[in-house]
């Protein structure tokens, strides 16, 4: 059946003398259709034209992502900072709501965060690489075409540890059978249920490999998107829109730049190569005079006409006939074109949430403020994906790994805590920790991190996982250095452990000299201004 609207509304009610209660509202220029809106008339597509647009477009972003200098630049900036090495997983089982003590929550979280690597290391179901290789392949597809799709299997083999294991899956392979092209109940490749949720998955499965719009549904396998509470597809979009049901590449807006832009620098570049392939023309009254010289070649033209050069390098000698005339193309590009490229850029980073220095990697127009904002800027993006990432896919597979782990008899519950299906929330409650974030200026993130710490507005543990750090192994790590170093009777460095009590000096700006980290603080704040009046003093000057 097609997609019901949960709830009608009753018309406007009508006064008895006739007059609407609700007031016609103002036209809009914008729906007009004269001048340059006469022939701006969108429209919306059919639930057939809807998948040959999006694969024409995933198609054409795959070129993109892989034939393309700043379009590989774009989709490779964003996967590495969004994922980087990977997303690792910190267990925090909520004790309290368990009823366990907190040293066997900790006991508990270090078995499961354990246990999760050794099924890290053999989630790919082919074998080819691991559960952060996973990541990163379904981020850079989410990219690109705009979703993944991953089957969780259940491998039968005594070798692996756990039968859990991921199947990644070519999003080109999702796509509605032939006969069902005009079922009402399914929509590019997915069965849709009463409230248009998905309820059953078309995979194409061709014996000889082609997947083509020809494909009888004999060729598929229609798979449910869960069983019971565990997921069978796992099949991830970014919606935009609602009723949206599969993604589009992140490149759709600027598609069409990014084409024009590589055609632009390709005739640029041809064009300096045949500038630069004809440095000497020499007209001379006989051409055969020519054919006597030395490595000298002769060609028949179709025309019955006769060319005679000779090679060089780089270039050539040219020999024209009499009556000939050079003409040389260009063969610099024109004053405008360095303009043109940042500001085709630019337009491409815009649309995707990326400032241009990323896309280019050029930071020399940049002075300190204007990359980090630039940097802060591009870190929203990163931990945007990075959010998305853990809640529709990491956490899923936390889940199901600390569920296998429990039934395998490899993770002990606390006496006299609650079943795990009955508290599965409790038990599988994790932190994310992300890769580290790119920072400008060390010390002034490290400022602000002590400040934080004094009053109270920040933690250890969010400082470190902002930089891909566990707090709890920093802390181990740094009381093994210490005992290490009392041991062999190494001179003791200054004590890093920052008083509870904010220290809040009368003028920030001159401390005492009694508080050393005032001082830090003072220094690091009059380069702050030191900064922002040069730039202000350089837009001036502008």
């Amino acid at each position: 059946m097609n997609c019901r609207i949960g709830r009608s509304y009753a018309r406007p009610a009508v006064d008895t003398a006739g007059l609407p209660v609700m007031a016609a509202d103002v036209s809009r220029n914008a729906a007009g259709s004269l001048g340059t809106l006469s022939n701006w008339t969108p429209r919306r597509l059919a639930w057939r034209e809807e998948g040959r647009q999006r694969e024409a477009i995933a198609l054409r972003a795959n070129d993109i992502a892989v034939n393309d200098a700043h379009g590989a630049s774009l989709i490779d900036s964003i996967t590495i900072n969004t994922v980087g090495t990977g997303l690792w997983p910190r267990s925090t089982p909520n004790y309290k709501r368990l009823g366990i003590t907190e040293e066997q929550a900790a006991e508990l979280a270090e078995s499961a965060e354990w246990e999760f690597e050794q099924f890290a290391k053999e989630a790919d179901a082919r074998g080819v690489t691991d559960f952060y290789g996973i990541q990163f392949q379904n981020i850079w597809s989410l990219l690109v075409k705009g979703e993944f799709v991953n089957l969780p299997l259940m491998l039968k083999d005594p070798a692996r540890r756990y039968g859990l294991a991921l199947q990644t899956v070519d999003p080109l392979r999702l796509r509605t059978p032939l006969s069902l092209v005009g079922s009402k109940n399914v929509r590019d490749g997915i069965r849709l249920g009463e409230h248009g949720q998905p309820v059953g998955y078309f995979l194409a499965n061709p014996d000889d490999g082609k997947i083509t719009a020809s494909l009888d549904i004999s060729q598929y396998r229609e798979l449910p998107p869960k069983r019971g509470h565990r997921p069978v597809v796992l099949h991830r979009f970014f919606a935009k829109e609602p009723e949206q049901v599969r993604g589009v590449s992140i490149l759709a807006p600027v598609m069409k730049f990014v084409k024009d832009k590589a055609d632009y620098l390709d005739f640029e570049i041809v064009g300096a190569i045949v500038a630069k392939s004809f440095p000497v023309w020499i007209e001379k009254q006989n051409a055969y005079d020519a054919t006597t010289g030395l490595g000298v070649k002769t060609v028949q033209n179709a025309d019955a006409t006769t060319t005679h050069y000779r090679e060089l390098t780089p270039g050539m000698v040219h020999y024209g006939n009499t009556g000939e005339k050079p003409h040389f193309p260009q063969s610099d590009p024109g004053a405008s074109f360095a303009s043109f490229l940042e500001t085709v850029l630019r337009g491409i980073g815009a649309a995707c949430g990326m400032p241009y220095e990323i896309i280019a990697k050029d930071f020399s127009k940049t002075n300190y403020s204007s990359a980090r904002a630039a940097l802060e800027e591009a870190w929203r993006v990163f931990t945007l994906y990075q959010d998305w990432l853990v809640n529709h896919f990491c956490q899923v597979i936390w889940e199901m790994v600390f569920e296998e782990a429990w039934l395998r008899g490899r993770l002990i519950l606390p006496a006299g805590a609650p079943d795990f299906y009955s508290a599965r929330a409790e038990y599988c409650a994790c932190d994310w920790t992300v890769p580290d974030r790119t920072t400008l200026d060390p010390v002034k993130e490290m400022v602000a991190h002590v400040m934080g710490k004094q009053n109270n507005a920040s933690t250890d543990a969010d400082f470190a996982a902002k930089r891909g750090k566990d707090w709890e192994k920093i802390y181990e790590q740094r009381a093994r250095e210490r005992k290490k170093a009392k041991g062999l009777e190494l001179p003791e460095v200054n004590d890093p452990t920052v008083s509870k009590k904010a220290q809040t000096p009368d003028d920030p700006l001159e401390p005492s000299a009694a508080s050393s980290m005032s001082a830090i603080i003072a220094e690091a704040i009059r380069e702050e201004i030191r900064a922002a009046v040069t730039a202000q003093e350089q837009t001036h000057g502008q």
